[in-house]
């Protein structure tokens, strides 16, 4: 049972962070703790799903508890059963999940989140009635197809496509790497509807329920490094036909929809991979502090302190960029902080890996069986650094915005490869005590 009298959400001081807002995440983890990794979804479900023996009882189960504690489509009004709040209660939500639970269970919640506030920002009254309300409830298990054999995060690219038949659509293609898309009720799904391979214009989002005809699974991809218990899949569009007001936003212009999403969606699985990390160096912190080498504790060695020590600071500085981010998108919509967002994504999942390996390391042997959780967070965690955009993709947003926003119209650019000074700049040789001449090279 985790102890929430002395939880904060980060391991210093947050002064990003209200007292109410610090009490909710607390209160989070309570209820998480108390009310939902509990029973059917104790530690040997977690243990399950790392041996992919999943069910779909499983994730009905998971995603009804998390509703009834507002914990679905946070960032959704309370009018479609969403948490009412806003998008630093959604990360510190996030957080918690893969703090308490894993973040595979943060996975199928955040998709909840970036789903479930495009459907409301873009939706029509129809489908936030019969698709969004439903989810926030925690009536169904959600899936996003976005990944394609030939594109990934490069959506421009996908080739799946959608033709317009009377009052239906008609979806061909396929998708890959779709976590929970054998036990998806609905999933949340980018075709093209026209333009060409590349445009942007021509993409659009159409929900699927998970029953309809044609939709079939290819593969189940189980030899994960991590990452397990989603049945992730391979699935194939075959003339699956959904009706047309399935259509998420406008025909045709669901690239902004996709790549704001993907703005929260950053800042939700670097969030949710760092809580997860936490708890692994958390448990490597209290291990080095029992365990004893040639008599000494081993949190004794400097060695093993100041690894603990580093891996503390840079998880602090982490969950200091993602709450700047959130409060971007709080303060100015889900299409602003694109580089606060990357820097945050990239940051804090190459650290959350970063920390879950510097668990093991001081723990040694022990922490590569099954007797503590910083073996398989270790692996969970890995996968953040590609899924949502990998860390590569986001560094390269934030070479983009950096530049823009350090140019200099004042710099002296003629002086590039000119800074050698005028020759009476100079001056004349020096002379060395011993008679020589020094030149200033």
């Amino acid at each position: 049972m985790i102890q929430t009298d002395t939880l904060v959400s980060m391991i210093g001081e947050d002064p990003l962070l209200s007292a109410v807002e610090q009490k909710y995440y607390k209160e989070t983890v309570q209820a998480l703790n108390s009310d939902v990794f509990v029973g059917d979804l104790d530690d040997e479900h977690i243990r399950a799903l790392d041996r992919n023996e999943e069910s779909a009882e499983d994730w009905q189960t998971f995603v009804r508890r998390m509703g009834e504690h507002d914990l679905l489509g946070i960032a959704v009004p309370e009018q479609y059963n969403g948490g009412g709040g806003g998008f630093i209660e959604t990360v510190l939500a996030e957080q918690a999940i893969g703090y308490t639970g894993s973040i595979v269970h943060a996975c199928q919640t955040s998709m909840t989140q970036h789903i479930g506030r495009t459907m409301y920002e873009h939706g029509t009254e129809y489908v936030k009635e019969e698709y969004l309300a439903p989810m926030c409830a925690g009536e169904c298990v959600v899936a996003q197809a976005f990944t394609e054999p030939d594109s990934g995060t490069d959506i421009a690219h996908l080739q799946t496509s959608a033709d317009r038949d009377g009052d239906e659509w008609v979806i061909n293609g396929e998708k890959r790497f779709i976590d929970f898309a054998p036990y998806a009720d609905i999933l949340f799904v980018p075709v093209r509807t026209a333009g060409d391979d590349g445009d942007r214009d021509g993409l659009s989002v159409l929900i699927v329920e998970g029953d309809s005809d044609g939709l079939e699974i290819l593969e189940r991809h189980r030899d994960w490094h991590g990452f397990r218990g989603t049945g992730a899949s391979w699935i194939a569009f075959d003339d699956v036909r959904v009706p047309a007001e399935n259509v998420v936003g406008e025909e045709g212009n669901a690239w902004t929809y996709l790549t704001n999403e993907l703005n929260l969606e950053h800042l939700t699985i670097s969030r949710y991979c760092l809580g997860a990390a936490e708890r692994a160096l958390e448990t490597a912190a209290n291990y080095t502090e029992e365990r004893e080498v040639n008599e000494r504790r081993l949190s004794s060695y400097q060695g093993v302190n100041h690894k603990i020590a580093a891996m503390a600071t840079r998880m602090d500085a982490a969950y200091l960029l993602n709450s700047r981010a959130a409060r971007i998108l709080d303060r100015d919509g889900m299409s602003s902080g694109r580089m606060e967002g990357a820097m945050a994504k990239a940051f804090g999942n190459e650290i959350a890996h970063e920390i879950a390996d510097a668990a093991m390391q001081v723990m040694g042997g022990i922490s590569t069986t099954d007797k503590y959780d910083v073996e398989r967070v270790q692996r969970d965690v890995r996968a953040g650094r590609f899924m949502g955009g990998a860390t590569e993709v986001m560094r390269s947003i934030v070479q983009h915005d950096a530049y823009s926003r350090l140019h200099d119209e004042s710099f002296d650019r003629e002086r590039v490869g000119n800074e050698r000074a005028p020759r009476e700049e100079i001056g004349s040789p020096k002379q060395s005590s011993h008679g020589e001449s020094r030149i200033q090279r």
